[in-house]
């Protein structure tokens, strides 16, 4: 989940290329920021701080070989000591690691009767480990590929020795990719470091070690990587620049109209999988967050809808229990917006042991994910920069219409044109048409009124709409931190209506008519109880006499109601003096188990 940088070539400024790699990769973790580098002006620089990478400049001067860390905590408190880069005893090595050593304690015994660790992570072992094989006579790369291989877990490291400028990198099921630039060789956890700067990427293998070489010496094993090496695209450089609060999100919302008319322009990405997914005995669809609620989406459309399959949506974290029943028959679909989600990457591993034909619905291009699959579907929803997915869920609901609308016509054996570009173009317009109109807006600000001093909510959902109830609680949330529950309206009234009070916001989402009117009974019974109900719905709902406490909005489609709850979630976290982009404890990319 942290993001990891190194550079070995001319000299740089370090806050433009270093600093500046460590902002595009913040995403991933911001509770610190650090960078090792060595300055013909200053010579050998540590500099480290809390919170998000500066946008200002903090370091001056320039460096021929550096290396740069955004940290997501999972050993030690947030703070300066914990960051990283972290030193060796002698201050000759530097690191920056991504990933958990699993097997930390057991190291840090080896150590202990000669190193004092200064921090609480299970990082620091590793340069003080790669330090000592150095003692004993390794050269940088051959130490660091024997720590390595006494470590436990799924890691990335890039070590610096500050003394002779060389950079060393290895990893195991966690990214690095690698570019050579105009001014020297550069590796990140995150192929948008390199946006602008380089026309082809590489991946570094697992567990092989690396060198970056030194500054104005060419490094044998990355010409040699180059020679034979994976290469994968280089993503095209962002079109709106970060501002304040909620930015990034603000943006994002307003590209999903775009973003489903790509969707349904680039249809036959999704024929290869159409045609695997139709012959399989059964069809799992599996993700995390908000991948697994456009899994369950997926999964009410094809078992409840015209010409119905099998299907079932499992969550990637539990996959491993539940894994056992995947067979040679099925086919498993992973929904991932980075393409290297550990618990979806696990997923996959074990369908692929058992036989099972493997999808990958991605967004990034050449990611772990879209590299291992059978098949690769692609979102084509751009850069999402806000922690908090919008285009890329919306993007996923697209393909999932197009892969389960496809599968149903192709059993049916109907081979004319496929009805669901005629229904994405439609959801388009009522995206564009939610963000536009003056009754959506006020509708949306009564309900960030009622959330803004709530400390919880429900999001109640009917059929299909219980997959948009739970993205719309997720982001709830996840943004705005009100504790939102997503409840199924049958299940109501069987226990959880006890917790309704005077001014308990409630969203309610339905589709049909006949859900509509079910929504009406629920809204006046809810109503009765002093709640606040907010429905959204394919028709006017209203509770009662519609009340003081009563309001809704004609939005039926989920693609509707997923754009609505999304600005209702950014306007919230705004008027709470939260930024969205970058809520407490959470990640981009969760990389870690």
């Amino acid at each position: 989940m942290c993001g990891i940088f190194g550079y070995v070539g001319t000299p740089v400024p370090v806050d433009q290329v270093v600093l500046g790699a460590l902002r595009a990769m913040e995403y991933r973790g911001y509770d610190s920021w650090g960078t090792a580098f060595v300055s013909a002006e200053a010579g050998r620089r540590i500099v480290r701080g809390v919170g998000r990478v500066p946008q200002n400049s903090v370091v001056d001067g320039f460096a021929s070989s550096a290396i740069g860390h955004t940290r997501w905590a999972t050993h030690g408190e947030v703070c300066e000591r914990n960051a990283h880069p972290h030193l060796s005893q002698d201050g000759r090595l530097a690191v920056v690691h991504n990933g958990i050593i699993e097997n930390a304690d057991m190291l840090r015994q080896r150590i202990a009767s000669s190193t004092t660790c200064v921090s609480d992570t299970d990082s620091e072992v590793m340069v003080h480990l790669v330090r000592q094989e150095m003692l004993k006579g390794a050269c940088l790369v051959r130490a660091v590929e024997a720590v390595f291989h006494s470590i436990e877990g799924n890691n990335a490291f890039v070590v610096l020795d500050l003394h002779t400028q060389e950079a060393a990198a290895i990893t195991h099921r966690l990214p690095i990719r690698i570019a050579r630039t105009e001014v020297g060789a550069m590796l990140a956890s995150d192929p948008v470091v390199f946006a602008g700067r380089a026309t082809s990427i590489l991946v570094l293998p697992d567990d092989l070690p690396l060198s970056l070489g030194r500054p104005n010496e060419a490094s044998v094993s990355l010409l040699e990587l180059e020679r034979i090496g994976e290469r994968v695209g280089v993503p095209e450089l962002e079109r709106h620049q970060r501002g304040g609060p909620g930015s990034s999100m603000r943006a994002e919302i307003s590209e999903q109209p775009a973003v489903l008319e790509r969707i349904v322009l680039s249809a036959d990405a999704v024929q290869e999988a159409v045609a695997s997914t139709a012959s399989a005995r059964r069809v799992v669809f599996t993700g995390c967050g908000s991948a697994y609620h456009a899994a369950l989406f997926a999964v009410d459309r094809a078992v409840y809808g015209p010409n119905s399959f099998d299907a079932v949506a499992i969550t990637a974290s539990d996959m491993g229990e539940r894994g056992h029943t995947i067979s040679a028959n099925d086919v498993v679909v992973a929904l991932s917006q980075s393409g290297e989600t550990a618990d979806v990457i696990d997923a996959l591993m074990a369908a692929s042991e058992r036989g099972a034909t493997t999808v990958g619905v991605v967004n990034v291009s050449g990611s772990s994910v879209a590299r291992m699959v059978d098949i690769e579907v692609p979102l084509l929803a751009g850069t999402e920069r806000s922690v908090l997915a919008t285009k890329s869920f919306t993007a996923m609901l697209g393909r999932m219409v197009q892969l389960v609308d496809g599968v149903a016509q192709l059993r049916r054996g109907d081979s004319g044109k496929s009805a669901s570009a005629e229904l994405l173009c439609r959801q388009a317009d009522e995206m564009t048409h939610a963000r536009q109109a003056e009754n959506v807006r006020r509708w949306i600000d009564c309900l960030r009124d009622a959330l803004v001093p709530a400390r919880s909510a429900f999001v109640v959902g009917t059929g299909m709409h219980q997959a948009m109830a739970l993205e719309a609680a997720l982001k709830l949330k996840e943004g705005a931190y009100v504790h939102a529950e997503a409840v199924r309206a049958g299940e109501l009234k069987h226990g959880v209506i006890a917790l309704i009070e005077r001014g308990f916001p409630c969203l309610l989402l339905s589709g049909s008519e006949r859900e509509a009117q079910r929504q009406a009974i629920i809204a006046s019974e809810l109503a009765t109880r002093g709640a606040s109900v907010f429905a959204l719905s394919s028709t006017t709902v209203e509770a009662g006499d519609g009340g003081p406490r009563s309001t809704s909005l004609k939005a039926g489609s989920p693609f509707g109601q997923t754009m609505v709850a999304q600005e209702v979630a950014l306007e919230t976290a705004l008027e709470r003096g939260i930024d969205p982009d970058y809520p407490r404890n959470l990640a981009k990319s969760v990389t870690v188990r």
